[in-house]
């Protein structure tokens, strides 16, 4: 197995410090593209079909403001838990329509204050026992780390939901960004099992260079391991598959060539999404 291993209850076989550096460089991509956009780019319809660019940033803003809330040890959480279980195609549009209306200038402020607050809590965390496992909105059970992962990736998918829709580059590269790769393929394994299709399988995916990720579960634990030497039964590009796995443009079936019980384990994802 690859030395590069995330798994759902242990974290990332190389420790929390390599994610809070691509969360901080994620954070940064994300604040440093919102501050190209004029009032136009603001009010411009998203990737996102009901949501404008201003509306993704407010999401951005709830899920950290979620992820703070989390580090902190859940105060102020009672707005995240009034409309019950977690769905992802209601709750996210409901945290929103709770969230106050801001300026453009306000909301990127409100975003980098808490990116500021995220890190040093991510700091303190990392400074003290693992604890207890964390319930992660997919439903399965996260390492706490591992559910930094989550929104993490959220935010990435979202920069990609703002900058593909005016036309732009994400600051975020895929090839930069190893760890959202190896968080989606978890995630969509974990989705997969609750679905009654757990994942096993090794990817051949695409980017800057063709990277090889094995997805699999031990002791009902899913894990990703990059780099393995495995033959791989499934190819793709990146961006298109983790595009595909949260419901975006292509469909799995054109993103991914892979068997069809790796297509129905992973495709589990894109259905819920």
């Amino acid at each position: 197995m690859s030395d590069l291993v995330l798994t759902e209850k242990r974290g990332l076989t190389a420790g929390p410090e390599m994610i809070a550096a691509t969360l901080t460089r994620q954070r940064s991509n994300f604040l440093r593209l919102l501050a190209k956009l004029d009032a136009d780019a603001w009010a411009a319809p998203s990737r996102c079909s009901a949501w404008s660019v201003h509306d993704v940033v407010g999401h951005v803003i709830n899920v950290a403001e979620l992820h703070v809330g989390l580090l902190g040890g859940g105060q102020d959480m009672e707005r995240f838990l009034r409309h019950g279980p977690f769905s992802p195609a209601t709750t996210p549009a409901l945290w929103l329509a709770d969230s106050p209306r801001q300026s453009p200038e306000a909301t990127v402020q409100t975003l980098a204050d808490l990116v500021d607050r995220e890190q040093e809590l991510f700091s303190a965390r990392m400074a003290g026992p693992d604890g207890p496992l964390m319930p992660a909105p997919s439903g399965r059970l996260l390492h706490w780390s591992t559910r930094t992962l989550h929104m993490m990736w959220d935010a990435w998918i979202h920069e990609r939901d703002v900058a593909l829709a005016l036309g732009l580059e994400p600051e975020s590269r895929v090839e930069d960004f190893p760890l959202v790769t190896m968080y989606g393929l978890l995630l969509a394994g974990g989705v997969g099992v609750i679905g009654g299709q757990p994942p096993a399988t090794v990817l051949a995916l695409r980017d800057a260079a063709v990277s090889r990720y094995e997805i699999g579960v031990v002791d009902d634990d899913v894990f990703v391991a990059a780099g393995v030497d495995a033959e791989p039964d499934g190819h793709g590009d990146t961006a298109e598959v983790l595009d595909s796995l949260t419901g975006r443009e292509p469909d799995l079936l054109r993103a991914l060539t892979a068997p069809e019980p790796v297509i129905r384990s992973l495709g589990v994802l894109r259905h819920v999404m």
